[in-house]
């Protein structure tokens, strides 16, 4: 008994003994369930982003890591193994997202009437490859936005970017 409470003593001492010298290291930016983001972790991924993108904001970088968290996981829950991070969320998009996009042949067509201007000089049959990536990344882009959308809805996330 008496041992307990000397340990609790010197426990308190030490603890508070420090209070007036206390540095914050690091804190928690934004929660995705039980996984955290902390602001050295968006610190150096917005470093990262911004010597390619300088136009890009930190809340744009912090909800780029919350999605791929989200991602991940659903990656994971589907078995998806892959490499690396980039690897497993690349290959859920293409089966989750990608595999359903079809561009018909109409919508390459009227792509091409109503922007001409861009393609002087060139025939349908030479921008035809180009129109369907463009139309295809354009839908692959809003089904996954949608995607990402409802992956919130089922998750708790929080930020505190302050």
């Amino acid at each position: 008994m008496k041992k307990t409470f000397l340990i609790s003593i010197i426990l308190t001492v030490t603890v508070f003994s420090g209070i007036g010298e206390a540095e914050l290291i690091d804190h928690v930016c934004a929660f995705v369930d039980n996984d955290a983001i902390t602001l050295s972790e968006l610190t150096k991924s917005y470093n990262e982003t911004r010597a390619k993108i300088e136009t890009v904001t930190k809340e744009e970088v912090l909800n780029t890591m919350i999605n791929r968290i989200l991602l991940k996981r659903a990656a994971l829950s589907m078995k998806i193994i892959g490499t690396d991070e980039d690897r497993i969320i690349a290959e859920y998009i293409d089966l989750k997202v990608r595999s359903y996009v079809i561009i018909k042949e109409e919508d390459i067509e009227n792509f091409y009437n109503k922007n001409k201007k861009e393609f002087v000089g060139a025939d349908i049959s030479d921008v035809k490859a180009d129109i369907e990536k463009l139309l295809t990344e354009q839908e692959v882009n809003t089904r996954l936005a949608a995607l990402l959308s409802e992956l919130r809805k089922q998750a708790y996330v929080k930020i505190q970017l302050e």
